[in-house]
């Protein structure tokens, strides 16, 4: 029967691929067999396909929440030393798991199933990811620079204006840097000169970017700061590009 290109869907069908004209209480049985047999085949099948691609999962915003909470099981299961059926675990929820079901003797996150979290390095909430998680991950730094690269640069919709964009980038994050008090991890990515595009029909649309979008965000840089508004003055300089010092 499982060879056969045949469809059993009932008791009938059996009785018909036998030739025979009555039923029999064997027919049940076999239809049972036959029944659980080819959903583990298929399930079987499935899985073969699937391991053969990679699966991505992008968190955005990780250090959001409460990590460990979030994840659950997958707190111990996404470590790479218990990736793939070797590092199975028991869930809270076994016994509800079906029998032939892939995860019946234990859960486990496939070796092709890759995890990706992003974050700001500098929000407070990062001080809330404890040490057993960030040992979980590969950490790698994208650079005000690099966002710049990859969401402008080669951007159509930005084409007549990512130079201006990039000058104006570029300045205040080289101001921010050299700030006393602030660094590198504090300078501006390319998401917000992105929102140059909501205001491109105003007559000067870098202005709004900065009343609307940066310049409350730079005075969270600084608040408490007893020269916060001299210093964000400073920025709105390079911002535009004149001189600093003046």
């Amino acid at each position: 029967m499982l060879e056969s290109k045949d469809i059993f869907n009932s008791l009938s069908d059996i009785r018909r691929f036998n030739n025979r004209n009555y039923g029999t209480q064997v027919d049940s049985y076999a239809f049972v067999i036959y029944s659980k047999l080819k959903t583990r085949i298929a399930r079987k099948v499935f899985i073969e396909a699937v391991q053969k691609k990679s699966f991505v999962f992008i968190i955005d915003e990780i250090n959001r929440g409460e990590i460990s909470k979030i994840f659950g099981e997958l707190f111990f299961s996404i470590d790479p030393g218990y990736r793939g059926e070797k590092g199975k675990v028991s869930t809270q929820y076994q016994n509800m798991i079906e029998d032939g079901d892939a995860f019946k003797d234990g859960f486990y996150v496939p070796e092709n199933v890759y995890i990706i979290g992003t974050m700001n390095d500098i929000d407070r909430s990062v001080e809330s990811m404890d040490f057993a998680m960030r040992r979980r991950f590969a950490w790698q730094e994208v650079t005000a620079e690099e966002s710049y690269t990859n969401m402008i640069e080669n951007k159509p919709e930005f084409a007549l204006v990512k130079d201006e964009i990039k000058q104006r980038m570029f300045s205040l994050n080289k101001a921010i840097a050299e700030m006393e008090g602030l660094d590198e991890a504090y300078q501006i990515g390319a998401a917000y000169f992105r929102k140059y595009l909501d205001y491109q029909d105003k007559e000067n649309p870098f202005d709004y970017l900065w009343n609307n979008h940066l310049k409350g965000l730079l005075f969270e840089y600084l608040r408490g700061n007893r020269r916060a508004k001299e210093l964000l003055e400073k920025l709105h300089k390079a911002y535009n590009k004149t001189n600093i010092d003046e």
